[in-house]
């Protein structure tokens, strides 16, 4: 098939706006990682650089309201007196005891037991006992310390205001922080060549015209690849960004600043292009007037680490329903790449805790594996840029129960899994060549599912529908 290798130069950014050679307001820039934080030899800083959202306030939103009570290891034996305090009186002396030994502790067991007990107490509904665990976390986290404890940090620091420097750091150079963490990380290039490669082979010979409806467009990193393998066929491409009723949806590109970059970088491809935004209602009532010779793609990207920002399962599992709707009645294709899927469903908060946590932490060790050791500090800056907006424990329970919902569209869809071509699964593994931990499987009932692993652990599931 010519379709794997029309797709693979692009996925070496060819037809890019993150090239190596990245061209901004007409200037050059070469990107590179040194220490300190400077990701580019001559970083321009320029208007559209200043319009860039902040994430902060919506990590300030998602900020736990309570104080939390820090737990030292010279305060254990205060701790034992303190049962009678106002507030406290619910933790048991044991509780006390076990967060007191595991403080004591001086390996990463020490974190483990304390995230858990973080989760249980959580699903147990124990308020004052989660606060207590959160601060004996926080004394043991370190936004440059080994993975446990940047996971730590990631997951409760940067929600009590610390690390504000690096990650405002890091936000300066943002394209080229954007850019390393795009290519150090496999997960979004593999979900972006998987996805991509499906929507190409889904298509009819007679439809003219793509209509991709995008879920979270984002920086538009994913279809550059896209536009050159239509522009080969001669097909155009109609890209609609969905329009959000979130309240706080923010991300660090604008949709207007998306849109003339993809316009660009479609002239440089040789397609048509037409990119619009548009909400779920306008494009329903489209599709009933769609023409025959457009096909269109339901493409719904979430949890990636280079995305930098979460999406409510909610507004994810109403999108997927939408889609499955709208393709069970005109046709098309869905595809879901999932940086967060879960296998399994069941269980209550504590068990989803654990499966998030080790997620982050295998996402952690992958990318201290794929980043050299003298730049720990520039890579605790992009982890605290994309990956802290992705570790919000109080959007995690947010999320929990529809999480355990959205698995329902697998089981329940009318919709057939479109089985995915064994050439995706070798461009895929030619993507993590030479990395052991990491391996690429194709899955699901009707092989229609590519899945990332970091060693056991799941990084990405992508999957197809039609």
């Amino acid at each position: 098939m010519m379709m794997q290798q029309e797709l693979l130069p692009s996925y070496n950014l060819t037809c890019s706006p993150f090239d190596t050679k990245l061209m901004y307001d007409d200037q050059e820039m070469d990107l590179c990682v040194v220490d300190g934080w400077d990701f580019s030899s001559s970083f321009i800083t320029s208007p559209e650089d200043s319009s860039v959202m902040s994430s902060d306030s919506c990590i300030r939103e998602a900020v736990v309201e309570n104080e939390y009570y820090h737990v030292t290891k010279e305060s254990c034996n205060e701790f034992q007196a303190c049962l009678d305090m106002e507030g406290l009186e619910t933790i048991s002396r044991g509780d006390i005891e076990s967060i007191c030994e595991w403080m004591n502790e001086e390996d990463d067991t020490s974190l483990i037991h304390l995230l858990r007990a973080y989760g249980e107490a959580v699903e147990n509904g124990e308020e004052e006992l989660g606060v207590v665990v959160v601060g004996a976390i926080n004394d043991k986290s370190s936004p440059v310390g080994n993975t446990m404890e940047r996971v730590a940090y990631n997951l409760f620091g940067l929600r009590e205001g610390h690390g504000g420097y690096m990650r405002d750091e890091a936000a300066k150079n943002l394209i080229a922080a954007f850019r390393v963490m795009y290519q150090s990380l496999p997960d979004g290039r593999v979900a972006h060549f998987t996805a991509n490669a499906a929507i190409l082979d889904s298509i009819p010979d007679d439809a003219g015209v793509v209509r991709v409806v995008d879920f979270d467009i984002g920086e538009g990193i994913q279809w550059p690849p896209l536009m050159e393998a239509l522009g080969r066929k001669g097909k155009a491409l109609r890209l609609t960004s969905l329009r959000t009723k979130e309240e706080c949806t923010y991300s660090f590109w604008k949709f207007e600043d998306t849109k003339k970059m993809l316009l660009s970088q479609a002239k440089q491809c040789g397609v048509k292009l037409q990119v619009e935004e548009k909400s779920i209602e306008e494009i329903g009532i489209e599709m009933m007037r769609m023409q025959g010779r457009e096909w269109v793609v339901f493409n719904c990207m979430v949890g990636l680490p280079h995305m930098g920002r979460r999406r409510p399962r909610a507004s994810v599992e109403g999108f997927l329903n939408e889609a499955k709707a709208m393709v069970e009645g005109y046709g098309g294709i869905v595809v879901l790449g999932d940086g967060e899927a879960m296998e399994n469903c069941g269980g209550g908060y504590a068990s989803y805790f654990d499966f998030l946590q080790r997620h982050y932490q295998a996402v952690f060790e992958s990318l201290e594996r794929n980043l050299p050791v003298y730049i720990s500090e520039a890579r605790a800056a992009m982890e605290s840029l994309f990956l802290g907006p992705l570790m919000c424990p109080v959007a995690w329970l947010r999320d929990w129960d529809e999480t355990r919902r959205s698995c329902n569209f697998r089981k329940e869809t009318r919709l057939e899994g479109r089985k995915l071509r064994l050439e995706s699964l070798t461009e895929a593994k030619e993507m993590v060549r030479g990395v052991n931990p990491y391996s690429v499987m194709i899955e699901g009932v009707s092989d229609h599912e590519m899945v990332l692993r970091w060693k056991e652990t799941t990084l990405v599931r992508v999957s197809t529908w039609v």
